[in-house]
C-alpha cells in the first residue's frame, strides 16, 4: 500500500504535479490541507487543479482553507467577538471549495475507505481547520457544521469514526499533529514562534490516537503538516518519528515547489505500508 501525501500547499500546487502525481500509481493522495493562501479564491483556484488527479484524494483543510485574511488574523488575536463575525460565511466557503475539489473529498470528522487488491486502508479524518496548540480554532464554524464546541467534542467525533472502520490499516489524517511529541521548537510539532518554546499539537488528536491504540485499531501512521519544516530564527523541524509502532509525519515542507542547483523541485511524502508496518520518505521530482 502506497500513499502520495502533499503539504501544506499555500498556493504551490499545478499541472505538473497533477501529471507526476498521477503517475507515480500511489493507492490514495491524501493533503494535509493550507491549500490557500490568505484568501479564499486562491484556495478555490488550487482546488481546480487539485480536482484534476486521477488517483483517489482526500484533503482536509487547514486554518488558511475557506478562510480570509482578516478572519485568520482574528483567530491568532483570539479576538472571539470578530471570530464570529468574522466568519459568518465560512460554511457557504466551504461549500464551494468542496465543490471545486470534486470528486476529491474535502475531509474532516470523516472515514474513507482505499482498496488494493485484498488490502484495505480506511483513512480517518481528523479536526478540519486546526490552527494548533490550546486554543479551538474558528469555533463558531465547528458549532454549526459538526456540533463541536470543545475539545472533547472534538475528540469523541474523531473516536466515533475510528469505531467505525475495520480495515486492515488504519491512518489518521490530520492538519495538524498531536501534543505529545516534543516541545522543543524542532520537534514535529513544537512552537517556533514563541520564546518559551512549548508543544503546539492538537490534545484531541492525541487523546483519539490513545483511543485508537486501546480499541486495537491497527493505526499505522498519523499524517499532518501545519508547523512548517523551517523553523523561525534557524533550523530545519524533525518531519517524522515513531512512537509505540506508530509513525507520525509532518509533510509541511513550505515551500514545496522550490529551486535548488538551478533545478526546479517539487516536494511530498511517500508513505509506505507492509507487514503492519509504516515507513516514510520524502520525494523531490524535478
Amino acid at each position: 500500500m502506497r500513499i502520495g501525501v502533499v503539504g501544506d500547499v499555500h498556493l504551490a500546487f499545478d499541472a505538473t504535479d497533477v501529471e507526476q502525481l498521477d503517475g507515480l500509481a500511489y493507492a490514495a493522495i491524501l493533503f494535509v490541507g493550507d491549500i490557500a493562501g490568505y484568501f479564499h479564491r486562491g484556495g478555490v483556484e488550487m482546488a481546480r487543479v487539485i480536482a484534476r488527479l486521477r488517483t483517489p484524494t482526500i484533503v482536509i483543510p487547514g486554518n488558511h482553507d475557506a478562510a480570509h485574511a482578516g478572519q485568520m488574523a482574528a483567530e491568532v488575536l483570539e479576538a472571539d467577538a470578530l471570530v464570529g463575525l468574522l466568519g459568518a460565511g465560512q460554511p457557504r466557503r466551504e461549500r464551494a471549495l468542496a465543490e471545486a475539489l470534486a470528486p476529491a473529498a474535502l475531509a474532516g470528522y470523516s472515514r474513507h475507505r482505499v482498496v488494493v487488491g485484498d488490502r484495505t486502508l480506511d483513512v480517518v479524518a481528523a479536526r478540519p481547520h486546526s490552527a494548533g496548540g490550546p486554543r479551538l480554532a474558528f469555533r463558531p464554524h465547528l458549532a454549526e457544521t459538526f456540533g463541536v464546541e470543545d475539545f472533547e467534542d472534538s475528540r469523541r467525533l474523531i473516536a466515533a469514526r475510528v469505531d467505525e472502520s475495520d480495515a486492515d490499516d488504519l491512518i489518521i489524517l490530520a492538519h495538524n499533529g498531536p501534543t505529545g511529541l516534543g516541545a522543543r521548537k524542532d520537534d514535529l510539532w513544537g512552537c517556533d514562534f514563541r520564546d518559551a518554546e512549548g508543544d503546539f499539537g492538537d490534545p484531541d488528536l492525541e487523546h483519539a490516537i490513545g483511543y485508537a491504540r486501546a480499541a486495537g485499531k491497527p493505526l499505522r501512521a498519523v499524517i499532518a503538516g501545519h508547523m512548517h519544516h523551517a523553523v523561525r530564527g534557524g533550523g530545519t523541524r524533525r518531519w517524522r518519528a515513531r512512537r509505540d509502532g506508530v509513525l507520525y509525519v509532518n509533510a509541511a515542507r513550505v515551500p514545496r515547489i522550490f529551486e535548488a542547483n538551478g533545478r526546479t523541485l517539487r516536494h511530498h511524502v511517500e508513505v509506505t505500508i507492509a507487514g503492519g508496518v509504516a515507513r516514510a520518505r520524502e520525494v523531490l521530482l524535478s
